[in-house]
This record gives structure tokens, sequence and C-alpha cells, in this order.
């Protein structure tokens, strides 16, 4: 993969993921399912797919190593919303399973707190795309012909 590419998929990354707000968003504010998305694992987006199989080769870019476990999170918070708002509207009360049982939560705090983390996840993750994409930008075409890049 070379240089342009990884820019493009790092640029592409970030209004994707800041959609997630916008349907989370959508979901607070009650709209009908078939009008957001599914949540995905992260490891199914562009940007999952991306640091599965070619990512990871940037070793010496710190924020590489947060951009994974900070990804994960988003797609779970997004998950969570999703679920718990259709859960919410089949059943009386949303319940969370933990330990294998079922506990009632309080559905608006649960969400709206969710949705904060969300907001603040996803601006973290543009910020560290941001910063990996002009450390990308910056290297030249010889680094990436190494197998691990620099």
């Amino acid at each position: 993969m070379n240089k342009n590419q990884i820019i493009t998929i790092l640029k592409q990354a970030k209004p994707d993921h800041i959609e997630l707000i916008k349907q989370a968003q959508s979901l607070l504010n009650d709209a009908p399912q078939n009008q957001i998305s599914k949540p995905i694992p992260c490891s199914d987006c562009l940007l999952g797919k991306w640091h599965t199989h070619e990512g990871f080769k940037l070793v010496n870019i710190p924020q590489l190593s947060e951009l994974e476990s900070l990804h994960k999170d988003i797609h779970n918070l997004y998950t969570a919303l999703y679920y718990t708002t259709y859960d919410r509207r089949k059943n009386p009360r949303a319940t969370v399973i933990s330990a294998g049982m079922e506990i009632p939560i309080q559905e608006k705090k649960f969400r709206t707190k969710k949705m904060k983390q969300l907001e603040k996840k996803t601006v973290k993750l543009v910020r560290s795309l941001d910063f990996i994409e002009r450390k990308v930008a910056s290297m030249t075409e010889q680094d990436f012909n190494s197998p691990w890049l620099t």
C-alpha cells in the first residue's frame, strides 16, 4: 500500500466515524429504525480493515497504538446505543446483560452518557487520524518500500 492510499483511507475514516455521531443523535431523537445504520464490528469498517492488514506496519507512530482500542470503543458505544434504543421500543424497559443477568437501566441517563462518550472518543479519534495522516504525508516513498514502516 502506498502513501497516497493510506492518506485516502485516513481521510475517509474521519467522516465515516463522525457519521456515527449523527446516527446516534438520530437514535436519541427516536428516528425510525429503518432510517438508522445498523452497527458494524470495528474490524469491518474501512479503518478497521486497514489497521488490521496494513496499519500495524506504522510502528513508530505513537497514536497508532491507541487507535485500535479507541476505534473499538467507538463502535461498541454506537452498538450499545443502537440496541438499547430498539430494545426499549420492544420492551417496557431497557436492560443490559451483566454476568449473565439482565439488569434494568435508566434509559435516558444511560443513552445520554453513551452519547457523550461517543462524541468525546470520536473527537479524539479524528485528532489521532489527523496526526497520523500528517506523519504519513511527511514520510518518503522509500519508507514505504520497507516491510516495517518507520
